[in-house]
């Protein structure tokens, strides 16, 4: 097999896995819920924008998306743990496969800061004296930013060096001296490339994919249940050692264990957590619309509760509960599930109250309780 051959073989089996879970998250309620978010952001940064004057520090904000861009990497290298031992005598000849991978991941990295600039850009060109040429400089800039943030990754090159390539060209903006940003950015991706790996690195590259992988199925898994996520687990010893301290029966078997696995996940309580911050962030875009914000508490919640029903099962057939021969696995996950959107829930109220203050948003909870205790009750 060639090395283009490999390519077009494993880039198009990832794009169609992709494709087909991209469906499924653009038939769920959640993404349409993201929108509904997205666009009313998007009205509230254009009243915001209609209000500021040249005294914002623009750019101050420009140059901190500079760093903003560099903390963040990502790749992809399309190989799976198999090839550790079909590829291993290929390698040599794997030079144009390596080439591509950097390319794909350079080229994704570019266009992943197209969105962030653009919504700053906005801001800048209306608080700073700039030109056209400016502006191409600033987004090759940061474009060479996020190619170089992914590369880093994919050679193995510590992190801290685009941090602080980064933290130059941002300090070059926040000074007004845009166009030297570009010099920083170009001394990156020349010192990247003196340091990559001239041999692919197969072990590290399969790990890479996978954390990838792992990654677009966790976010894919708040809109739809994923079965081949790999589970991933956090010691959390405070919220552990609160369960230990309460005192479980032998039927309460059930109960202990799916709090010890809700509360260790990063698919369970992370995922309440992630929804709470999404809603509370929409509550605050919305404060000035006391029924937008009530009804936000049972959308949030209602979307926990649903999302919740996947991750119990998964913890079913992680943990074989079917053959413990004492306690009620259906009532102890309908107790457990319970308890987690009752505190969001609770969570949720108390934000809507301190940033709304009016009385009627605890209707919302009434509701988020009741839309609870419908999904618990299928």
């Amino acid at each position: 097999m060639t090395s283009s051959t490999l390519w077009q073989e494993r880039y198009q089996t990832a794009m169609a896995e992709m494709t087909k879970y991209t469906k499924y998250m653009a038939n769920g309620g959640l993404l349409f819920t993201v929108y509904f978010v997205i666009l009313y952001a998007l009205v509230v940064y254009g009243r915001f924008l209609n209000q500021i004057d040249g005294d914002f520090p623009g750019n101050l904000l420009m140059g901190s998306l500079f760093f903003i861009m560099a903390g963040y990497r990502t790749t992809r290298t399309f190989l799976v743990e198999a090839d550790q031992v079909f590829l291993l005598p290929n390698l040599p000849q794997l030079s144009s496969y390596m080439k591509r991978v950097r390319l794909y991941n350079a080229f994704f990295g570019m266009v992943r800061v197209i969105v962030p600039f653009l919504a700053v850009a906005v801001l800048y060109v209306r608080t700073e004296t700039t030109n056209s040429l400016e502006m191409i400089v600033l987004f090759l800039a940061l474009a060479m930013i996020g190619a170089s943030a992914n590369l880093s990754k994919l050679e193995m090159i510590p992190h801290r060096i685009v941090i602080l390539y980064s933290l130059g060209a941002g300090i070059l903006v926040m000074i007004d001296m845009p166009l030297f940003s570009i010099v920083i950015t170009s001394f990156l991706l020349i010192t990247l490339h003196l340091k990559k790996y001239q041999q692919l690195p197969l072990m590290n590259w399969i790990a890479l994919e996978q954390e990838s992988r792992d990654r677009f199925y966790r976010i894919a898994n708040w809109f739809v249940d994923v079965p081949h996520l790999s589970k991933t687990y956090k010691q959390r010893r405070f919220l552990s050692r609160l369960v230990e301290k309460i005192n479980f029966n032998k039927n309460q078997t059930f109960e202990y264990l799916y709090m010890k696995q809700l509360i260790r996940s990063t698919d369970g309580i992370g995922l309440i957590v992630r929804l709470t911050v999404i809603g509370a962030i929409f509550i605050w875009l919305g404060k000035d619309n006391p029924w937008l914000v009530t009804f936000a508490i049972p959308a949030f919640s209602g979307l926990t509760s649903f999302q919740l029903a996947p991750f119990t099962r998964a913890i079913d057939s992680h943990l074989l509960t079917r053959l413990l021969p004492f306690g009620d696995a259906g009532k102890s996950r309908k107790k457990v599930i319970r308890m987690a959107s009752l505190l969001q829930i609770i969570a949720l109220s108390l934000i809507a109250v301190l940033i709304n203050g009016q009385p009627v948003v605890l209707l919302g909870a009434i509701i988020a309780i009741l839309v609870s205790e419908v999904y618990l009750r299928k």
